[in-house]
């Protein structure tokens, strides 16, 4: 009797759903404290991880500010390491849920722990690109007059975090958006605003970090400026 065979070729697996795949790998192992190896080959991947691993490639590809690593290792900070979420799971609502659960976690994480730090310095990266990008002073970042300012944008996609936002003291221009604008993009906003900055004023190694990381940016950013009049 012939053996059936897969309809799927799986023959066009992209470098991104690879990264995407291996992502998932890691935070799969990571939860149990298991050793684990990259997969490098695809063609012998199930019709259903095929199915799901295509679904997330467009996932990620339309929301570019998610990150995979944390995407796919929140639902075991949220829910529990004891689970096991295949990969069909992080196309369910569930799994968003989870996402949003975890990055709100993470704002309030102790200021002065490794991944606080780590976390914050990614964010203040993801700044400074945003003003490059935009050909924008630090100074016209923190005081734009849009209605919608970039941080608080930025904010929403969880590209910087209240932190950040502390160190580049905007509390005034915060103070001018409708209370319910800025919990429309941050759900109770002034809650964690005002929980962070305590946290943050009286951190020993976090703000350090980050004014010195902002000195950098906008002296870098000045500089461009200057070189593209």
């Amino acid at each position: 009797m012939p053996q059936s065979t897969s309809p799927l070729l799986k023959n066009d697996i992209t470098e991104d759903e690879k990264r995407i795949y291996n992502a998932f790998l890691i935070a799969s192992k990571r939860a149990k404290n298991k050793p684990f190896r990259l997969r490098n080959n695809f063609t012998d991947i199930s019709d259903e991880v095929y199915i799901n691993l295509k679904k997330l490639g467009a996932f990620f590809n339309h929301n570019q500010t998610i990150s995979c690593g944390d995407f796919f290792w929140a639902p075991y900070e949220v829910y529990s390491k004891e689970e096991y979420f295949d990969l069909s799971f992080y196309n369910t609502r569930k799994a968003i849920i989870a996402y949003s659960q975890y990055m709100r976690k993470r704002e309030t994480f102790d200021p002065d722990s490794d991944a606080c730090i780590e976390g914050c310095k990614t964010a203040l990266k993801n700044i400074y690109t945003f003003c490059l990008t935009h050909a924008i002073t630090l100074n016209d970042y923190k005081n734009s007059s849009n209605p919608i300012p970039p941080f608080l944008l930025q904010l929403k996609e969880h590209t910087i975090n209240f932190y950040v936002l502390h160190g580049l003291d905007i509390e005034r221009r915060v103070k001018q958006i409708e209370p319910e604008l800025l919990d429309f993009y941050t759900k109770d906003f002034y809650n964690l605003f005002y929980l962070t900055r305590t946290k943050f004023l009286t951190s020993n190694r976090l703000k350090t970090v980050i004014r010195d990381g902002l000195k950098i940016i906008e002296k870098k950013l000045l500089t461009f400026k200057q070189s593209n009049p």
